[in-house]
C-alpha cells in the first residue's frame, strides 16, 4: 500500500505528492516501524556500498594493501569528487598497482558542484577518478589484484570479485542469493534488488558485531568505524550523509542510494532503516530520511537546526521569487513488537 509522505506545495496548497515506503528493523530481525510495503523489492543502487565493501575487508585484500581507514570509507562511499577525494582513490590503485585506466565507472560532473551550488567551467573535463563510485570500484580491483584473478572484466555478473559481493549482500540482508535480482548500476557494477526489509535488516546487523561470527564481525566493524571516523569520505561538504553522520548525537553510518533510497545502521540502537520514494525523486528523499529521524527521536531540535537545509526545501521560481517549499508530513506506524 502506497503512503503519502512528502508534499509539494506552490503556495500555501499542496500541487503534488511524493508517496513512499519505509522499514525500521532490529538486528534480531524485528520490524519495529514501517510505512508503505516493507516488502517492497528494489535496488540497493549505491546504499549497497558499505555491503560492496565486505569482501575487500574479508578475503584479507584490505590487509595485505595496508589501507587505511580513509580509504576503507571512501570504498564504501558515493564521494564528491574533490581534491582529497581524488588523492584517497588514487593512493588506493598505486597501491594494488594499478592506474584511473583501469576503472570502468565512466565519468561525470562530481558531485560537489550540485552540493554548492556550483557551475562547472566551460568545456572543463573531469577524471574517472572524480567519479562517486570510483572509490567502490577501486576496491572491487583490489580484491581482483589480492586475488590474482582477471581485471579486464571485473565488473562482470560472473566474475569471482562480484560473486562475493552478492554472497556478502545475501548473508548480512539475510535473503537468499538466488532471490536476489540483478541489473547495471550507473557506473556499470551489478546491483542487487531485495525487500526494503532485509535493507534494514542488513544494516542493523552490519552495525551489531555480536549477531554474526567472529570473522565477519571484524569485517564489517573496520568498515562502519572506518565511515565513523570519515563521513567527509562517505560523500562531501554540505551532502546529507556526510552532514547527517557529523551532525546527529546518535551515532549511526548513513547511505544513499540513486532513485530515491536511503540506509542507516544505528550503531548504539542496533537498528537499520530504510526508507523509498516511489517515485525514485531526491527533491523528497531527505526530507522523507530526516522527519522519520525526527519521530524516532534521533535528531535533536539544535540538530534539525543543522539540517534545515536537507528538511525544509524552498521552491524559487526563476526571479529567485519564493513560489512554494517541500514538506515531509507523515506519522511512522509503529508495531507490537517494537
Amino acid at each position: 500500500m502506497l503512503k503519502p509522505v512528502v508534499n509539494v506545495y506552490r503556495g500555501e496548497t499542496i500541487e503534488s505528492t511524493h508517496f513512499g515506503h519505509l522499514a525500521v528493523v532490529d538486528s534480531r530481525g524485528k520490524l519495529l516501524y514501517s510505512l508503505g510495503n516493507p516488502q517492497t523489492v528494489t535496488f540497493l543502487r549505491s546504499s549497497a556500498k558499505p555491503f560492496q565493501a565486505i569482501p575487500v575487508v574479508e578475503s584479507g585484500a584490505a590487509r595485505k594493501f595496508n589501507f587505511s581507514s580513509k580509504e576503507i570509507a571512501i570504498i564504501a562511499g558515493s564521494h564528491s569528487g574533490e581534491p582529497e577525494h581524488v588523492e584517497v582513490v588514487s593512493s588506493i590503485l598505486k597501491k594494488i598497482g594499478l592506474g584511473p585506466q583501469h576503472l570502468q565507472c565512466g565519468t561525470h560532473v562530481p558531485h560537489f558542484y550540485t552540493a554548492k551550488n556550483l557551475k562547472p567551467e566551460p568545456g572543463r573535463e573531469f577524471s574517472v577518478l572524480q567519479h562517486n563510485c570510483s572509490g567502490k570500484h577501486a576496491g572491487m580491483l583490489a580484491i581482483a589484484v589480492f586475488k590474482n584473478l582477471p581485471v579486464e572484466n571485473y565488473l562482470d555478473f560472473e566474475h569471482p570479485v562480484q560473486k562475493m559481493i552478492t554472497e556478502a549482500i545475501a548473508y548480512v540482508c539475510d535473503y537468499p542469493k538466488e532471490r536476489i535480482k540483478m541489473g547495471l548500476d550507473g557506473c556499470s557494477a551489478p546491483v542487487h534488488a531485495l525487500p526494503i526489509y532485509n535493507m534494514a535488516y542488513g544494516f542493523a546487523r552490519f552495525v551489531s558485531p555480536y549477531m554474526v561470527p567472529r570473522e565477519k564481525a571484524k569485517a564489517y566493524s573496520i568498515i562502519y568505524q572506518a565511515m565513523l571516523d570519515h563521513p567527509d569520505m562517505v560523500a562531501g561538504e554540505k551532502r546529507y550523509d556526510t552532514e547527517l553522520m557529523t551532525n546527529c548525537h546518535e551515532k549511526l553510518i548513513a547511505k544513499a542510494g540513486a532513485e530515491g533510497l536511503h540506509c542507516i545502521g544505528f550503531v548504539e540502537k542496533h537498528w537499520g532503516m530504510t526508507v523509498k520514494i516511489s517515485d525514485g525523486a531526491i527533491r523528497a528523499l531527505y526530507q522523507f530520511s530526516l522527519e522519520a529521524l525526527r519521530q524516532l527521536g534521533v535528531v535533536a531540535a539544535e540538530e534539525l537546526e543543522k539540517l534545515k537545509y536537507f528538511r525544509h526545501k524552498i521552491i524559487e521560481n526563476w526571479s529567485n521569487k519564493k513560489v512554494g517549499y517541500i514538506k515531509a508530513e507523515f506519522d511512522l506506524e509503529k508495531h507490537q513488537n517494537g
